[in-house]
């Protein structure tokens, strides 16, 4: 039947004339044909076409809920880690108070045990000294000696003379026990 109409337009527009476009010759076919066309169309996809919505829109709906649940652990995930962060920064002030504890117990130390060594160093020292102090004192008090017999011997040579040479000898002699 829409053939036959579709025929009979294009039969009036070839009859060689210029016809007046009237609805009823020239658009009531094609909107026939369109509404004919449509209400196939909407026949046969209508059900795919609602399930297709349908799903849609239970896709969209998971989707959001999907993204509504990832945003919440996410916010979760970030509260833990704000939290973790939280935790490091006071165990990283914990550990730096304590090495700086350490730091400052380890130079008190290094400044006892140096100041100890320092004193022992002072005491070798000292004693170092009073040996020296020591040597010198024997060393002078042999050069005194010495010096002193020197002097007295310089002294007796120059106040004896052959005679009382002589006359110690023989006194030395008669005293230890021999004949002079």
């Amino acid at each position: 039947m829409f053939a036959a109409i579709a025929f009979s337009g294009e039969a009036a527009h070839g009859e060689g004339g210029h016809q007046a476009v009237t609805f009823l010759g020239d658009w009531l076919p094609r909107i026939v044909n369109f509404a004919v066309i449509a209400a196939v169309v909407v026949y046969f996809a209508r059900k795919p076409a609602i399930d297709f919505f349908k799903n849609r829109s239970l896709a969209i709906a998971k989707a959001m809920h999907e993204s509504q649940e990832a945003s919440e652990r996410a916010v979760r995930a970030v509260g833990e880690m704000e939290q973790k962060i939280r935790d490091l920064e006071r165990e990283t002030d914990g550990m730096l108070a304590e090495a700086r504890a350490r730091g400052e117990k380890d130079k008190q130390a290094l400044v006892e045990e140096g100041k100890k060594l320092a004193q022992d160093i002072q005491n070798q020292v000292k004693q170092g000294i009073e040996i020296e102090v020591r040597k010198a004192r024997t060393a002078l008090a042999a050069e005194a000696s010495r010096l002193s017999l020197d002097l007295a011997e310089g002294r007796i040579k120059e106040k004896i003379n052959n005679t009382d040479h002589e006359r110690i000898v023989k006194e030395y002699i008669s005293n230890v026990g021999g004949k002079g």
